[in-house]
Order: C-alpha cells, then structure tokens, then sequence
C-alpha cells in the first residue's frame, strides 16, 4: 500500500506543529515570566541581558559595602563625640584644679576624676563593629592603645598600622572611610615628640600636674586641652564629610540598580497577561486545526499512523 504523504497533509503537518511550538512558547513564558530564558530566544539580547546582569550584581556588591562601611562611620562619629565631650569635661575640671585656692586634697579629687576620663578616651580607640577595631586602621584585628602609666603619654601604642581603605562608590571613585586612633588621639610631630592636638600628653599632663599640686602645670595642660579639642572636631569633620559621601554614593547605586533592573526587565521578561491570551488562542487554533484532521483528503491510514 502506497502511503505516500500529500501536500495536504504535510502542510497540516507543519501548521500543527507549529502552533505546538507557539503554545510552548506561551507556556514557558506565563509559568517563568520570560520571554528569553535562553540565547535561541533572542540571540541578540543576550549579550546585553549578561551585561546588566554582571552590572546589578556588582552593583548588589557596592550597595552591601556602603552599608557596612556606613554603620562604621556612624560608629566613628559618635565615638568622637563622646571624646570631645570628655575632653571638654577634663577642660572643666583642670579649670576649676588649676585655682589658687585649690587645696592639694581636692586636686587629688581632681586627678582621680581625670584618671577616668583618660581611660574614657582610651576606651574609645578601641571601638569595634562586628568584631573589628575602627580605629586600628588597616590591622583590625587588635586595639590600637592600652592604658600604661609608665608612658610619657599614659597610653601604649599597640598598632601602627595605618589607615588606607577606601570604598568605592558605583562609579569607582574612591571614598577614604577611615583614620586611626593615632591619627586622631595620638598626632605626631616628625621628631616623635607630640603634636600640638595630641589629646593623649594633654590628658596625661593635666593628670599628672594634679596629681603633683602643680598649678601651672594644670593650666598649661588645660590650654593643651583646648588645642586637642579643636583637633577633635576636625577629625570629627572628616568622618562627617565621609558619611555624606557615602550616603550620596547609596543613593546613586541605588538609582543605578533600579534603571538596569528596569532595562533588564524589558529585555527579559514577559508580557505575561499577553502570553497568556498567546497561549489561550494556540490552543484554541490546536484544536481547530486537530478538527480539520478529518476532512484533509490523504492516504489511507495516515492519520492512524500519527496517533
């Protein structure tokens, strides 16, 4: 028997598999919400649609950073302010200590209550967030200063590393996000003797000319107080001026994730609601086309063959 397929029927053929095709199509699309799920769906899309994926990632990455580096400079700034408070309180007590009336008992009184300020500040270089030290600079892993009276500043350097990390905002510009403890507390003249702002020999000093009843000595060291002061604030500035900067550099990545999250999004995704239609009309002509089966004039038994 001769079961040669005609024209008819081979052109039923192909309608019906195509319309096959259509309705796996339109049903890959509404259950993935896809229109490209692979490169034969649009060859030319899917260089794009990599680049923008690598960019939001990337971008992910830089949004994760600002925000841990954020809660740091947060840290920084209010551990500063805390520090010139304190030194502002040890300003105030050498003030009263340094009187000429004031009986060595209550300069003894005095220098106790200097003691814990010292130890305050000392405190305060070594502030952690989530277990690193901010003011260690680039070694992290331990306290930068300890209290030890045998110094000539009270205090033992520990770290002397410094401090070199930058963030990178979305466009790659870099933002200095840190100082260390001696940069801050603890500045050096290129001799290694103290700067003027070294709030560490301003601390002790005054501590010392208490403990000693010198009078001038406590004036002198109140005036050293006051330079170590305004030396705060500037560092304070920096970490005030490095919070903008890196608040500003969230909210450009921000932005930047939502106009590639939007470009993706039309190289990307479905038309679900239109998919769906698609979807629902393949069917319908599937059905259709199956219905004709029977008055498509072929050989006998092909459609028998076919089912």
């Amino acid at each position: 028997m001769d079961f040669t397929i005609s024209a008819a029927a081979r052109q039923y053929l192909a309608d019906l598999n195509q319309t096959q095709n259509q309705i796996n199509q339109a049903q890959s699309q509404v259950s993935s919400g896809l229109k490209v799920q692979q490169p034969s769906d649009d060859p030319s899309a899917i260089a794009e649609i990599l680049q923008l994926q690598t960019t939001i990632a990337q971008n992910q990455q830089v949004q994760s950073n600002l925000s841990g580096v954020s809660t740091e400079l947060n840290t920084a700034d209010s551990s500063l302010q805390t520090a010139i408070q304190a030194v502002q309180s040890a300003i105030a007590i050498g003030e009263e200590g340094s009187g000429t009336t004031t009986t060595a008992d209550t300069q003894a009184n005095l220098a106790q209550q200097i003691a814990g300020i010292q130890q305050t500040l000392v405190g305060i270089t070594q502030t952690t967030v989530d277990g690193h030290y901010i003011f260690s600079g680039d070694d992290a892993s331990q306290a930068p200063y300890q209290l030890d009276s045998s110094q000539p500043e009270g205090v033992l350097q520990l770290v002397t590393a410094g401090a070199t990390r930058v963030i990178q905002d979305a466009n790659g510009t870099s933002i200095a996000v840190a100082k260390t403890a001696q940069e801050i507390f603890d500045p050096k003249n290129s001799d290694g003797t103290p700067a003027t702002g070294n709030t560490f020999a301003a601390i002790n000093s005054l501590l010392t000319a208490l403990q000693n009843n010198d009078t001038a000595g406590v004036s002198t060291a109140v005036t050293s107080l006051q330079s170590a002061s305004s030396y705060l604030n500037d560092q304070l500035a920096f970490y005030g001026e490095a919070e903008n900067q890196v608040s500003t550099a969230a909210t450009l990545a921000q932005q930047f994730q939502l106009q590639d999250k939007s470009s993706l999004s039309q190289l990307q995704d479905a038309d679900v609601p239109t998919a769906a239609l698609e979807l629902t009309q393949a069917q319908t002509q599937q059905q259709a086309e199956l219905s004709t089966a029977a008055k498509i004039e072929q050989e006998p038994n092909l459609f028998s063959m076919l089912g």
